[in-house]
């Protein structure tokens, strides 16, 4: 009897935790390689705490467009940015050929972060990615 309980109780937390990442979440760009290492990171993030919208599109982008775009935009990133408008994080392919996993991985949790609080606060962004990495 123990062990059936404790069995549907890992599944409900099973299918909670899994129902706080996003739904769908969609790479494109660089090599394939690049996008199975981003899809690997992002589902190692503990969204049970800090649920993420449905939606999450990652766009892996040459570094003359990103720089470009962050110039627009007005943004002082290296890495990676996120617009929240349409829930899409836009990351520097260079940064990913000399990030390592942990510096790539909190990279997301920070993006998500932003996504979460639907802001454009660094320290708050970085509270939850401390959740989310966690």
């Amino acid at each position: 009897m123990l062990n059936i309980r404790a069995l549907i109780l890992a599944m409900a937390l099973a299918i909670s935790a899994m129902a706080a990442a996003p739904t769908m979440f969609s790479i494109d760009g660089s090599t394939s390689w690049e996008r199975a290492r981003l899809t690997r990171l992002e589902r190692s993030l503990n969204f049970t705490k800090e649920p993420m919208p449905d939606t999450w599109n990652i766009h892996i982008i040459p570094e003359a467009q990103f720089h470009e775009n962050v110039e627009k935009m007005k943004v002082t990133t290296e890495s990676a940015y996120t617009f929240m408008p349409l829930d899409q994080t836009y990351i520097n392919e260079a940064y990913l050929q000399y990030a390592t996993d942990q510096m790539v991985r909190h990279t997301l949790a920070h993006e998500a972060g932003h996504m979460i609080c639907a802001c454009t606060s660094e320290e708050k962004a970085n509270d939850i990615a401390f959740q989310l990495e966690y």
